[in-house]
Parts: C-alpha cells; sequence; structure tokens
C-alpha cells in the first residue's frame, strides 16, 4: 500500500439498474470547484492536481494517482513495446463445420513463442506471410512488423480524462488530437470524479463502454443486423445521410488500430461483409448469407436457374429498389439505360454483382473510406495485405468462445484456495453450467473484457499490459464490514486491473451460484484497488 494514503473503502456497485459506481472514499468532501479537464500530457495533468491545493490535501487518492502518473515515463521504449507478445501462440486452423456447413476456428495446439520462432517469422518477406498457410507464424510477423517500425516511440504515455456520461465524444477529441505516434503507446483513463487509477482494468473498461456508445443506434453511426439467419448477433454501417459525421468512423477506424495493437478485443461484431469491404477484399454472394438471407435466396434462386424460361425471372430488369437516407424505397438503375434491359442467363451474374454493389456498398462507401484511414494512419495497410477476413475478424474479437478447461487450467490460486479445495471446486462447477452469453458477462466482470485473447488465457494481460495470468484468493471477511456480528451476504470482489478476484468462502455451490447470478443479472459486485 502506498504510505501517503488512507485505506479506501470498498467500491461497490448500487442495487440501482444503471449500474452506475457508487464510490466511497473516507473522510472527502465533494468540491465545489473541479478543475476543467481537457487533453494534456501526464506533466501538465499532475501540475493541474497539484495546483488545486485544497483538492490535492482533500483527496490523498489524487495524491496517489498524480504520484502514478509521474512515473508514467517510460526509458526503454522498445521493450515497452515487446510487451505484446504473449507467452505463446495458438495454432488456429480454419475448418467447415459438417452441421451448419459454416468455417469455424479449431485449436489444434499451443506454440511455445521462443526467440527461435521470432526469428524465423522475422526473416519472412511480405510476399512469404502473405502465402504463409499458418495464422500464428502470419500474426507473429505482423507484431515484429510493428515493433521494428516502433522504436523510436515518444517516451510518454498519453493519459486520457474522460466524463463517463459524454464517453464518445470525450474520448473522440481527445484521441484525434494525439499523435499516432504516441497513440501506439499504453494509454492510461482517467473517468472524471471517479478514484480508479488505470493499471489496465479502467482502459479496458473505457473500450467496453466506448463500444457500447458507438455501436448504439441512436448515434447513427452502426445499426445491429437484423438477419435472424446468422446465429450471432453483427453490426452493419449506418446508411449515409446528409449531416453524417464521417470523421466520427475515422475515430472508429483508429480504435480498431489501437485495440489490434494493444490485443483488446472488439466485444459488438462486424458484420462479414463490411469486414471483406475493410480489406479490400471483393464481396461475393456466398458472404450475402451473413447478410440479409433473404436477398441472398432470392439472388440464389436467380443464379440456380434459367431466367429466361422461369415465370417471374424473365421480366425483371436492370434495375433495384434501394431505401434512401429516409429510409424511402428508390429505384435506380444497376446499369445504364438499365431500364430497358432485361436480365438474360448471358447476364445475370453481371445482375447479381451490381445488386450486391448497390445493397452493401453503395451507401456506405465515404464510411468504409474513413474507417481504413483510422486504421492505416495508426498501424498501416499491411495488415489487410496478409490477413483474409475470417483471420482478421479473429484479430479484432479475440476467441469467440470462452474454453472453460483453457480458464481454468491457467488460473493461479493464492492463500489457502487450490484447485482441489471445496470452494474452488464449487466456483467451476457453476461456471460449466453457464451459457456462453452468461460466461462473457462474468469474465468481463473479472478481466474487463468479456473475450478471451486471441492466444487463449495463457496470454491474458493486466497492468501495464504485462501477462497477468487469472487469479482467485480469498476475500477477507474484514474487508467488507467493519462490525464483525454483522450477517451479510458477501458479493465476489473483482480487480480487473490484475485479472484477480477476491472469492468468499461460500458454504455450499448454491450460494456460490447465487452470487455469480448476482453478478451477470446486475452487475452488482465490489471492485477494489491496490
Amino acid at each position: 500500500m502506498h504510505p501517503d494514503f488512507e485505506p479506501l473503502q470498498p467500491l461497490r456497485r448500487t442495487n440501482d439498474k444503471s449500474s452506475q459506481l457508487n464510490l466511497q472514499t473516507p473522510n472527502v468532501k465533494k468540491e465545489s470547484k473541479n478543475p476543467v479537464f481537457a487533453r494534456k500530457n501526464s506533466f501538465q495533468y499532475i501540475n493541474e492536481f497539484k495546483q488545486n491545493k485544497e483538492m490535492h490535501n482533500k483527496n490523498n487518492l489524487l495524491n496517489h494517482l498524480a504520484n502514478a502518473l509521474s512515473r508514467n515515463v517510460d526509458t526503454n521504449n522498445k521493450n515497452n513495446i515487446e510487451n505484446y507478445r504473449p507467452e505463446y501462440v495458438v495454432d488456429w486452423k480454419l475448418e467447415k463445420n459438417e452441421i451448419t456447413g459454416l468455417e469455424q476456428w479449431r485449436n489444434e495446439g499451443n506454440i511455445e513463442l521462443n526467440e527461435e520462432l521470432i526469428e524465423e517469422c522475422k526473416k519472412m518477406t511480405l510476399q512469404q506471410a502473405i502465402n504463409c498457410n499458418k495464422f500464428y507464424k502470419k500474426k507473429i510477423w505482423f507484431y515484429e512488423d510493428i515493433i521494428s517500425k516502433n522504436i523510436d516511440i515518444e517516451k510518454e504515455n498519453p493519459i486520457l480524462v474522460i466524463n463517463r456520461k459524454n464517453i464518445l465524444e470525450e474520448s473522440y477529441n481527445q484521441f484525434m488530437t494525439t499523435r499516432e505516434l504516441n497513440l501506439r503507446r499504453p494509454i492510461q483513463i482517467h473517468f472524471v470524479d471517479e478514484v480508479a487509477h488505470d493499471t489496465g482494468g479502467v482502459y479496458r473498461e473505457w473500450y467496453n463502454c466506448l463500444y457500447k456508445e458507438i455501436f448504439n443506434e441512436k448515434n447513427k453511426l452502426f445499426r445491429e443486423n437484423p438477419n435472424k439467419a446468422v446465429k450471432r448477433n453483427t453490426y452493419l454501417i449506418y446508411p449515409y445521410f446528409p449531416g453524417q459525421k464521417l470523421e466520427y468512423f475515422e475515430f472508429f477506424g483508429k480504435l480498431i488500430g489501437k485495440a489490434i495493437l494493444d490485443n483488446v478485443n472488439l466485444n459488438n461484431y462486424l458484420n462479414r461483409v463490411v469486414v471483406k469491404y475493410l480489406i479490400n477484399q471483393k464481396v461475393t454472394l456466398d458472404d450475402i448469407k451473413y447478410y440479409d438471407s433473404e436477398l441472398y435466396n432470392s439472388l440464389v434462386s436467380i443464379k440456380n436457374n434459367d431466367v429466361e424460361q422461369t415465370e417471374g425471372l424473365s421480366d425483371i430488369k436492370f434495375v433495384w429498389n434501394l431505401r434512401n437516407f429516409d429510409n424511402q424505397l428508390e429505384t435506380v438503375e444497376l446499369i445504364e439505360n438499365g431500364f430497358n434491359i432485361n436480365i438474360t442467363n448471358n447476364n445475370k451474374d453481371k445482375f447479381i454483382e451490381r445488386v450486391i454493389y448497390m445493397e452493401t456498398f453503395k451507401n456506405y462507401k465515404d464510411q468504409i473510406d474513413a474507417i481504413q484511414k483510422g486504421i492505416f494512419d495508426l498501424i498501416g495497410d499491411i495488415i489487410i495485405k496478409i490477413f483474409n477476413v475470417d483471420e482478421f475478424i479473429i484479430m479484432l474479437t479475440g476467441q469467440l468462445e470462452i474454453d472453460l478447461d483453457d480458464w481454468k487450467n491457467n488460473t493461479i490460486y493464492k492463500g489457502h484456495y487450490n484447485e482441489d479445495h471445496e470452494v474452488i471446486k464449487n466456483f467451476w462447477a457453476v461456471l460449466k453450467s453457464l451459457k456462453q452469453e452468461d460466461l462473457q458477462t462474468f469474465l468481463e466482470f473479472c478481466t474487463g473484457s468479456s473475450h478471451p485473447p486471441i492466444d487463449g488465457f495463457a496470454s491474458l494481460k493486466g497492468i501495464n499490459h504485462k501477462i497477468q495470468k487469472f487469479t482467485i484468493e480469498p476475500q477477507i471477511p474484514s474487508y467488507l464490514s467493519n462490525d464483525k456480528n454483522k450477517k451479510e451476504f458477501k458479493l465476489i470482489e473483482a480487480k480487473t486491473c490484475f485479472n484477480r478476484i477476491l472469492l468468499p468462502e461460500y458454504k455450499n455451490k448454491e450460494e456460490m451460484k447465487k452470487s455469480i447470478n448476482i453478478i451477470i443479472k446486475t452487475g452488482v459486485g465490489f471492485f477494489g484497488l491496490e
């Protein structure tokens, strides 16, 4: 514990459904005048705290934060970037599911990331990396290429000071006014009027909250794909309309680049069609089944039938009904003089190609260009050259499903807990009974991210982006209450910066299940600082 500040009360969520943190610190009165937070480098930020002596003296935690931020200068830039390397990489193989007919990733085993493997990958040329059939080798080559180009990164880590109530606009303003060179360094987040010191967990929470706001349809940036034929919900770009803020799409592109750098997962899935355009790959008829099942079936019918002899198809012209920015149907020509040209067996492939273009790209081109610009500004365009659409998607989202055995095998126990302890057995038994969606919610509570890293739980990162495995340790009863006689149902406490939970010694599996279900359904839990 830092010698300059007092022990903190537990940080706990209220029972309010809004799940906003109710932060409690001892002997701290609310300030009538708070400093105005704009984007500043860490030295300006610290000086502002020091100049405001009244606030500085009343809240020792802010003093601790300022001291911590003053140590935010890393004199060894290259080593800082090399912290992106995981302990091992997963040998992923893409194969077709015999039941669904869709391609999916299968874990072929773990490959130790040693210097010999790194040197082997670094020696590959760009063309060799493109042609490589091992995804993990391409990924190693990509990250080593980034490292080699960023040795001279500025020494100071950027700090963003964000108000939760205006997270999208404030994040945009500060992120977009920070140099790309500096954005490649680890970012620290400070939420206004909150006491948490960011050593990794607050950063991941910021990403999650920001993504939720970006994908909120009220902001008219993305919309949920209504295609119910697809098992997993995906998001499409909101159609262009006059006044749409294209610069926010560039901001989103930079967030994607930063997330790939930091191995932070995108919790909302971009539709496969959108991803293909982002990496300059042609969208085919087969991709449309992920986009719109009704459109896909209509186009397949045209492709597989003799359109000249089939009733209802022979009269189709080279025109299409397309919704404009007012959501009104507008008939447009697919080619010049399309109103006067019928589809035939010879030109139906051209018709299908033009329909796909109109439906999936015409009203989204500017947004896609803006997202690409943001990605390229931060990490360059090599990423779209070496990865195919499935590889790019897993780079964005990490592992799509939680492997509970992998989670369990990469867990550290502290205190008197061990894998044979009855409390620990009940913990894993309850998690095993959960659906994937609930597992993801609980994982987000524990680590700040709802998906495992692309290379599994052994590469889970915590404080200062270093490898920090999931840890379970006993919860000290006195930490929750000073009244030893008070009967209170204890909840699990999560320290997301350290991927650690403090687990009470529940008497049985029912109590364990009750606590975990409270966290999943309401977000109620305890959050501590170290």
